[in-house]
């Protein structure tokens, strides 16, 4: 999956910013102020990697507007049908031929996973399940591994019995996932309903082990 930056010259920082998330999820992301060499056919190589590209994601602002290419660029977005992320700086949202996708607003001029995935899941959501997994897999604290895994939860209904057995290893491999208050309370036990059985012994065990201190009621205080 390869996404292209839309975005106005002097918002380039913040485009960046964004592509370094994206690249995070293991999606590259091409900007044409990084990537094109200056002797290069600007106009062309835009194009080609419009073409190229699977998503689109759009910086939105009243700068953006204010550019004939970045209207071009939106326009054949729209016409190759491509994913379309709109990012808001200002409130602006998206017009003329994307004016039917809603936009999210950047706050602080940050992007956050929760703006991007589901515009990963919409144009596939084994890779987005994948992308997430691969975050809750790097968590390193029980409060990563909820926000991680919370990320996920949308598009659980839509995951191959492979990624849930996936999920679960990780969270027997990961303490910090499996101890976590929330994913060890509500997020790991329906799983482990529906798909422990596919575990290795092991495994299951080991997580059985953890998850059951967890489902015991807090002693009484006397």
């Amino acid at each position: 999956m390869l996404a292209f930056m839309s975005y106005q010259t002097e918002e380039r920082e913040i485009a960046a910013g964004v592509a370094a998330l994206l690249g995070s999820l293991g999606v590259p992301a091409f900007m044409a102020h990084e990537h094109i060499e200056v002797s290069m056919q600007w106009r062309d190589e835009i194009l080609r990697q419009v073409g190229l590209a699977d998503l689109f994601v759009p910086i939105l602002s009243q700068r953006y507007y204010a550019s004939i290419w970045c209207k071009q660029e939106s326009g054949i977005a729209a016409f190759r049908r491509m994913t379309i992320i709109p990012l808001s700086l200002d409130g602006s949202i998206p017009q003329g031929a994307i004016n039917h996708i809603q936009s999210t607003l950047l706050q602080g001029g940050r992007a956050t996973y929760e703006q991007i995935l589901p515009g990963l899941a919409s144009h596939d959501v084994a890779f987005a399940i994948n992308a997430a997994t691969a975050l809750i897999a790097g968590s390193r604290s029980f409060r990563s591994a909820e926000y991680h895994f919370q990320l996920i939860l949308p598009y659980l209904a839509r995951a191959t019995d492979r990624q849930i057995v996936e999920l679960l290893q990780i969270a027997h491999h990961n303490d910090q996932v499996a101890h976590a208050s929330l994913c060890a309370r509500e997020y790991l036990p329906p799983l482990m309903r529906t798909h422990g059985h596919l575990l290795p012994p092991e495994v299951r065990g080991g997580l059985e082990q953890v998850l059951v201190q967890y489902s015991a009621p807090p002693p009484v205080a006397r």
